[in-house]
């Protein structure tokens, strides 16, 4: 009988092509570009290669996909992934069209080959190798994908919320594909996640700008009081965050979970250098533990005043910044917004917006689930380590919050995949890799 692995490489040429005509399609959320015909080129898929039952699920934005293999064992675990990608950005500063898959150093390239159309379509194309050489899963599989992922995934709790007591409620476990593996390239399995807190400040003390010979001192300064407005919700000397309660449910991790950090890999230098930076000074359990068990108060964006070339002397009357807060434990990213707003009701200068919120999602260190898929990835790779929590967001919480059930998080991208940025990549090896775990999780011993 032909093995996986020479499955795979007997097919490598056709899979790659898969992921092609995937990245091909622009479905970029923030827009709306090619979300149908990326909708429709994924039923005809699943169909066609899984012999899914498919179902596309209207939302008040993106379509969700729901499609369901039915397994020997009526057990049914879900998969999840997105087929939305963010917008490309300046496109001068990639090296080839985003849109056309590209390979060079042993990377395919392309917006959306990490994050996560090629951990999607290796997901799918696990399935399909275990398919190819068993004819039939173990257990049922059913593949949800959202396309608003990019967007906070606005309407994926609803939707879950809706489908909990019919579709989805067979599902006993979760398993989501996205994010990065560890710098050093092991795969990790993860039983959690921060969340997200995103929101804007908004100043305005006048109609227009004035001429700061005529009205400075006179007209408020807006780009001033934004400042000021940002050291009362930061602490800039200390950094810590002053809104009232925002450090509430933060938890310490465990002896469990401090040993599971203690054998992560870990290469200061290494991680500096894929991140850009001219050093990194903490130490292991330092910078593992502000990834995972401690929040952010992250100012991404500021605007304010003259942003030409040269002096342009007026006194701004309009400032922005949009700042994002990675939450842990059981911080609520709406008690949190709700004391912001507190924070500034009694202003009429100064308006507060929100633009995501995701609340933190964990999983028991002790879920029986765990087993069985760290034996699958090292079986798919060789060797894997256990993060008790994901530094970045996803919405996992529709999983453990709302469908109440054991979720996962197994990354299938390299950690300097450039997701979001220009020149985004899955190194070869990780795709191939992504492949031979899905195939895996399925091949139960």
């Amino acid at each position: 009988m032909i093995t996986r692995d020479q499955f795979i490489d007997a097919h490598q040429s056709e899979f790659v092509q898969e992921l092609a005509t995937l990245v091909s399609f622009k479905s970029t959320s923030a827009t709306g570009d090619d979300i149908e015909a990326t909708v429709t080129y994924l039923n005809h898929w699943l169909h066609d290669n899984l012999k899914a039952k498919v179902e596309i699920i209207s939302t008040a934005g993106n379509p969700i996909i729901l499609a369901t293999i039915v397994g020997c064992s009526s057990s049914t675990t879900l998969f999840y992934g997105h087929y939305d990608v963010m917008t490309p950005g300046d496109l001068d500063a990639w090296q080839q069209d985003p849109f056309v898959l590209t390979a060079r150093h042993h990377r395919y390239y392309g917006r959306g080959a990490g994050d996560n159309k090629g951990q999607l379509m290796a997901q799918l194309l696990g399935i399909y190798t275990y398919l190819q050489l068993h004819q039939q899963l173990p257990f049922t599989v059913k593949l949800l994908i959202e396309g608003e992922e990019e967007q906070g995934s606005r309407n994926l709790a609803s939707t879950v919320t809706h489908l909990a007591e019919n579709q989805l409620q067979d599902v006993k476990t979760a398993i989501v594909v996205d994010g990065s593996m560890n710098p050093d390239g092991t795969h990790v399995l993860r039983l959690g996640n921060r969340g997200l807190l995103a929101f804007e400040l908004d100043v305005t003390t006048g109609e227009h700008d004035n001429h700061s010979g005529n009205l400075g001192n006179v007209m408020p300064n807006a780009a001033m009081k934004l400042w000021q407005a940002l050291e009362q919700l930061y602490d800039f000397q200390t950094q810590q965050v002053r809104i009232p309660g925002f450090y509430d449910g933060v938890d310490s991790p465990t002896t469990t979970e401090q040993q599971w950090l203690a054998q992560l890999p870990y290469d200061a230098k290494q991680v500096a250098q894929q991140s850009g930076l001219a050093n990194l000074s903490l130490d292991k359990m330092a910078y593992y533990q502000a990834l995972m068990f401690q929040p952010t108060f992250n100012i991404n964006q500021m605007l304010a005043g003259d942003t030409g070339a040269g002096v342009k002397t007026i006194v701004p009357h309009r400032a922005d910044a949009k700042i994002d807060c990675r939450l842990v434990g059981k911080q609520s990213p709406k008690k949190i917004y709700t004391a912001i707003q507190q924070l500034f009701a009694a202003d009429d200068q100064i308006q507060v917006q929100p633009l995501g919120m995701i609340p933190p999602a964990q999983t028991d260190a002790h879920a029986p689930q765990i087993a069985w898929l760290t034996q699958a990835i090292q079986r798919a790779t060789g060797q894997v380590s256990i993060e008790p929590v994901m530094p970045g967001t996803v919405p996992n919480y529709v999983w453990t919050d709302i469908l109440k059930v054991p979720t996962f998080t197994i990354p299938y991208a390299n950690y300097d995949q450039h997701n979001h940025d220009c020149n985004e990549n899955i190194e070869q090896s990780a795709f191939l890799a992504g492949i031979r775990i899905s195939y895996e999780i399925l091949n139960q011993k």
